[in-house]
């Protein structure tokens, strides 16, 4: 933003090397100086702003909403610093939380076999009835592409605990069949599933299936419920349905 003889130069260039010197100086006092040194050196006034985004804010602040947005310049600046920190956690302690959480960074990523190897591993011993790794398994084959086996480890869920509810677990398990081409089947999973899920991605599935099994008109109805429940909803319910809300719309021209 500066050069070096702009930084004496103007009120700004002041304020700007003020605050370099200052991240550097709390970069070193707190240990932050892999990549934050490099950031903000190498990216004169932005790199400096990053770290005051995410470093110190969230400090001076504690808030939550201070360190979401301090999480998400650390995720821009530092992409791969979460997956680092989940594999030094789950090589140190080889704890179930440690490797659960490796799993989900495997699957954030898209290495979704290696997700399925961690959960695999972890349904032993005294784990091996723990719903939670039941149904991160079945994520982690479903994102695999082996619908099967996701519906077969839901089906072990169950098993192990019938009180288990988890309405993410169903559509997962609806979808899982769909994918499999138990239509039928997956048809009574998604009107069961309409009744108590929150959103309108269950509503959407449900008459999307309809549509391409030549049931237009009760797709229809479906594709029109989707769109009235959102005509007038408030804002952030309609920011977060914005993909259903399309398909219904696009489905009704």
């Amino acid at each position: 933003m500066f050069g070096l003889l702009g930084y004496f130069t103007s009120p700004l260039g002041l304020l700007s090397l003020a605050l370099l010197v200052g991240c550097v100086v709390h970069a070193i006092k707190r240990g932050n100086i892999f990549p934050w040194i490099y950031v903000i050196v190498f990216l004169p006034g932005i790199g400096s702003l990053i770290y005051l985004a995410m470093e110190i804010l969230p400090e001076l602040f504690g808030s939550r909403h201070a360190r979401k947005i301090g999480a998400g310049v650390q995720t821009l600046a530092d992409p791969n610093r979460s997956m680092r920190e989940a594999l030094r956690q789950a090589e140190m302690t080889g704890s179930v939380d440690a490797r659960r959480n490796l799993a989900e960074q495997y699957l954030a990523r898209g290495q979704s076999a290696e997700a399925v190897a961690l959960y695999k591993g972890m349904l032993d011993g005294q784990f091996r009835d723990d719903p939670v790794l039941w149904l991160g398994l079945a994520r982690a084959q479903y994102a695999a592409g082996d619908a099967a086996a996701a519906q077969t480890s839901l089906d072990e869920l169950q098993r192990v605990d019938p009180k288990f509810q988890s309405s993410d677990a169903h559509l997962l398990y609806a979808r899982a069949l769909e994918d499999q081409a138990k239509n039928d089947e997956a048809l009574e999973e998604y009107r069961k599933l309409v009744r108590y899920f929150p959103g309108e991605e269950a509503r959407c599935r449900l008459a999307m299936l309809l549509d391409r099994m030549g049931r237009r008109d009760e797709a229809h109805a479906l594709f029109e419920q989707v769109a009235k429940n959102l005509d007038g909803a408030p804002r952030r319910y309609r920011q977060a349905q914005k993909e259903w809300g399309d398909i219904a719309k696009a489905a009704l021209r």
